[in-house]
Protein backbone atom coordinates (compact mmCIF):
# COMPACT_ATOMS: atom_id res chain seq x y z
CA UNK A 1 0.00 0.00 0.00
CA UNK A 2 2.98 2.31 0.57
CA UNK A 3 2.36 5.85 1.74
CA UNK A 4 -0.95 6.12 -0.09
CA UNK A 5 -0.68 9.77 0.83
CA UNK A 6 -0.79 8.02 4.16
CA UNK A 7 -4.33 7.34 3.25
CA UNK A 8 -5.06 10.95 2.36
CA UNK A 9 -3.95 12.34 5.71
CA UNK A 10 -5.86 9.56 7.38
CA UNK A 11 -8.82 10.16 5.17
CA UNK A 12 -9.03 13.85 5.89
CA UNK A 13 -9.39 13.22 9.62
CA UNK A 14 -12.38 10.94 9.38
CA UNK A 15 -14.66 13.32 7.50
CA UNK A 16 -17.49 11.65 5.58
CA UNK A 17 -19.16 14.86 4.46
CA UNK A 18 -18.71 16.87 1.29
CA UNK A 19 -21.33 19.13 -0.30
CA UNK A 20 -22.44 17.96 -3.74
CA UNK A 21 -20.27 17.32 -6.76
CA UNK A 22 -16.78 18.80 -6.96
CA UNK A 23 -17.31 19.70 -10.61
CA UNK A 24 -17.89 23.42 -11.07
CA UNK A 25 -20.82 24.63 -13.13
CA UNK A 26 -18.36 25.80 -15.78
CA UNK A 27 -16.65 22.42 -15.92
CA UNK A 28 -20.00 20.67 -16.19
CA UNK A 29 -21.04 22.96 -19.03
CA UNK A 30 -17.75 22.40 -20.86
CA UNK A 31 -18.08 18.64 -20.51
CA UNK A 32 -21.67 18.77 -21.68
CA UNK A 33 -20.81 20.79 -24.78
CA UNK A 34 -17.77 18.66 -25.64
CA UNK A 35 -19.75 15.43 -25.24
CA UNK A 36 -22.63 16.80 -27.32
CA UNK A 37 -20.19 17.83 -30.04
CA UNK A 38 -18.74 14.32 -30.04
CA UNK A 39 -22.22 12.79 -30.25
CA UNK A 40 -22.99 15.02 -33.21
CA UNK A 41 -20.03 13.60 -35.14
CA UNK A 42 -17.24 16.08 -34.39
CA UNK A 43 -14.06 14.00 -34.77
CA UNK A 44 -11.94 16.62 -33.03
CA UNK A 45 -14.16 16.34 -29.96
CA UNK A 46 -13.73 12.56 -29.99
CA UNK A 47 -9.94 12.87 -30.19
CA UNK A 48 -9.91 15.46 -27.40
CA UNK A 49 -11.95 13.17 -25.13
CA UNK A 50 -9.68 10.22 -25.93
CA UNK A 51 -6.42 12.07 -25.38
CA UNK A 52 -7.48 13.79 -22.16
CA UNK A 53 -8.88 10.63 -20.58
CA UNK A 54 -6.72 7.71 -21.71
CA UNK A 55 -4.10 8.04 -18.96
CA UNK A 56 -6.80 8.59 -16.31
CA UNK A 57 -8.63 5.48 -17.39
CA UNK A 58 -5.42 3.47 -17.48
CA UNK A 59 -4.49 4.44 -13.91
CA UNK A 60 -8.05 3.80 -12.80
CA UNK A 61 -8.11 0.39 -14.47
CA UNK A 62 -4.93 -0.52 -12.64
CA UNK A 63 -6.90 -0.53 -9.38
CA UNK A 64 -8.83 -3.55 -10.64
CA UNK A 65 -6.10 -5.54 -12.39
CA UNK A 66 -2.35 -5.49 -13.01
CA UNK A 67 -2.87 -6.91 -16.50
CA UNK A 68 -1.72 -3.93 -18.56
CA UNK A 69 -2.79 -5.46 -21.85
CA UNK A 70 -6.27 -6.14 -20.53
CA UNK A 71 -6.61 -2.52 -19.41
CA UNK A 72 -5.39 -1.15 -22.74
CA UNK A 73 -7.66 -3.49 -24.70
CA UNK A 74 -10.62 -2.49 -22.54
CA UNK A 75 -9.97 1.22 -23.11
CA UNK A 76 -9.49 0.80 -26.84
CA UNK A 77 -12.64 -1.32 -27.15
CA UNK A 78 -14.59 1.20 -25.09
CA UNK A 79 -13.70 4.10 -27.35
CA UNK A 80 -14.42 2.06 -30.47
CA UNK A 81 -17.88 1.29 -29.07
CA UNK A 82 -18.48 4.90 -28.05
CA UNK A 83 -17.53 6.13 -31.51
CA UNK A 84 -19.77 3.56 -33.18
CA UNK A 85 -22.78 4.24 -30.94
CA UNK A 86 -22.22 7.97 -30.39
CA UNK A 87 -25.64 9.06 -31.67
CA UNK A 88 -27.44 6.88 -29.14
CA UNK A 89 -25.33 7.74 -26.09
CA UNK A 90 -26.91 9.56 -23.19
CA UNK A 91 -25.80 13.08 -22.36
CA UNK A 92 -23.45 13.82 -19.47
CA UNK A 93 -22.05 16.78 -17.56
CA UNK A 94 -19.09 14.69 -16.32
CA UNK A 95 -17.17 12.86 -19.01
CA UNK A 96 -14.78 11.32 -16.48
CA UNK A 97 -17.64 9.90 -14.44
CA UNK A 98 -19.30 8.54 -17.58
CA UNK A 99 -16.09 6.88 -18.76
CA UNK A 100 -15.20 5.51 -15.31
CA UNK A 101 -18.57 3.79 -15.09
CA UNK A 102 -18.17 2.32 -18.58
CA UNK A 103 -14.58 1.12 -18.16
CA UNK A 104 -15.31 -0.37 -14.74
CA UNK A 105 -18.01 -2.57 -16.23
CA UNK A 106 -15.83 -3.52 -19.18
CA UNK A 107 -12.75 -4.46 -17.12
CA UNK A 108 -14.80 -6.54 -14.69
CA UNK A 109 -16.47 -8.22 -17.66
CA UNK A 110 -13.10 -8.96 -19.27
CA UNK A 111 -11.77 -10.38 -16.01
CA UNK A 112 -14.86 -12.54 -15.73
CA UNK A 113 -14.28 -13.90 -19.20
CA UNK A 114 -10.58 -14.46 -18.47
CA UNK A 115 -10.77 -16.31 -15.16
CA UNK A 116 -14.47 -17.01 -14.50
CA UNK A 117 -14.07 -15.61 -10.99
CA UNK A 118 -15.99 -12.33 -11.30
CA UNK A 119 -19.76 -12.05 -11.41
CA UNK A 120 -21.70 -8.91 -12.37
CA UNK A 121 -24.39 -10.06 -9.97
CA UNK A 122 -21.92 -10.40 -7.10
CA UNK A 123 -19.25 -7.74 -7.32
CA UNK A 124 -18.05 -8.53 -3.78
CA UNK A 125 -15.73 -11.07 -5.41
CA UNK A 126 -13.64 -8.55 -7.34
CA UNK A 127 -10.33 -6.99 -6.33
CA UNK A 128 -9.67 -3.31 -5.79
CA UNK A 129 -6.07 -2.61 -4.85
CA UNK A 130 -6.00 1.18 -4.40
CA UNK A 131 -2.58 1.04 -6.01
CA UNK A 132 -1.95 4.73 -6.49
CA UNK A 133 0.62 6.14 -8.87
CA UNK A 134 3.74 7.93 -7.62
CA UNK A 135 2.28 11.43 -7.76
CA UNK A 136 -0.34 10.43 -5.18
CA UNK A 137 2.17 9.06 -2.68
CA UNK A 138 3.24 11.87 -0.36
CA UNK A 139 4.68 11.42 3.11
CA UNK A 140 2.43 12.75 5.87
CA UNK A 141 4.86 13.50 8.71
CA UNK A 142 2.10 13.96 11.27
CA UNK A 143 1.75 10.17 11.50
CA UNK A 144 4.50 8.31 13.32
CA UNK A 145 5.98 5.13 11.85
CA UNK A 146 3.93 2.78 14.01
CA UNK A 147 0.63 4.43 13.07
CA UNK A 148 1.59 4.38 9.40
CA UNK A 149 2.12 0.63 9.63
CA UNK A 150 -1.19 0.17 11.43
CA UNK A 151 -2.97 2.28 8.83
CA UNK A 152 -1.52 0.30 5.92
CA UNK A 153 -2.50 -2.97 7.61
CA UNK A 154 -5.99 -1.66 8.37
CA UNK A 155 -6.49 -0.63 4.74
CA UNK A 156 -5.70 -4.18 3.62
CA UNK A 157 -8.42 -5.48 5.94
CA UNK A 158 -11.14 -3.50 4.18
CA UNK A 159 -13.36 -5.17 1.61
CA UNK A 160 -12.83 -4.37 -2.07
CA UNK A 161 -16.04 -2.34 -2.11
CA UNK A 162 -14.99 -0.31 0.92
CA UNK A 163 -11.59 0.45 -0.61
CA UNK A 164 -13.20 1.36 -3.90
CA UNK A 165 -15.64 3.77 -2.25
CA UNK A 166 -12.81 5.40 -0.31
CA UNK A 167 -10.78 5.77 -3.49
CA UNK A 168 -13.58 7.60 -5.29
CA UNK A 169 -14.54 9.82 -2.35
CA UNK A 170 -11.11 10.82 -1.06
CA UNK A 171 -8.79 10.44 -4.05
CA UNK A 172 -11.09 11.26 -6.96
CA UNK A 173 -13.12 13.77 -4.89
CA UNK A 174 -16.41 12.42 -6.20
CA UNK A 175 -19.70 13.02 -4.44
CA UNK A 176 -21.67 10.20 -2.82
CA UNK A 177 -24.13 10.39 -5.70
CA UNK A 178 -21.24 9.92 -8.15
CA UNK A 179 -19.81 7.02 -6.11
CA UNK A 180 -23.21 5.35 -6.03
CA UNK A 181 -23.58 5.76 -9.79
CA UNK A 182 -20.20 4.23 -10.63
CA UNK A 183 -20.58 1.36 -8.18
CA UNK A 184 -24.24 0.85 -9.12
CA UNK A 185 -25.36 1.14 -5.50
CA UNK A 186 -28.71 2.70 -6.29
CA UNK A 187 -28.60 5.58 -3.80
CA UNK A 188 -26.10 8.12 -2.48
CA UNK A 189 -26.90 7.03 1.07
CA UNK A 190 -25.55 3.57 0.31
CA UNK A 191 -22.24 5.09 -0.80
CA UNK A 192 -22.06 7.21 2.34
CA UNK A 193 -22.74 4.18 4.55
CA UNK A 194 -20.00 2.26 2.74
CA UNK A 195 -17.47 5.03 3.37
CA UNK A 196 -18.63 5.40 6.98
CA UNK A 197 -18.19 1.69 7.69
CA UNK A 198 -14.73 1.76 6.13
CA UNK A 199 -13.68 4.73 8.28
CA UNK A 200 -15.08 3.08 11.39
CA UNK A 201 -13.05 -0.05 10.66
CA UNK A 202 -9.88 1.98 10.12
CA UNK A 203 -10.30 3.95 13.34
CA UNK A 204 -10.88 0.80 15.37
CA UNK A 205 -7.64 -0.67 14.04
CA UNK A 206 -5.50 2.43 14.46
CA UNK A 207 -6.59 4.50 17.43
Amino acid sequence: MGGLDNVKKFLKQYSVERPGSTYSDLHQQQDYELWLSFKNGNESAFIAIYKSNFSKLYKYGFQFTKDRDLIKDAIQDLFIELRKKRKNLSNTTSIKLYLYKCIRRKILSYKQQANKMISHQNLDGYNFDVDLSAEHVLIIKQLDTERKKKLAKAMKSLSARQKEAIYYFYYEDLSYADVAEIMELGHAKSARNLVYRALKCLKLNIL
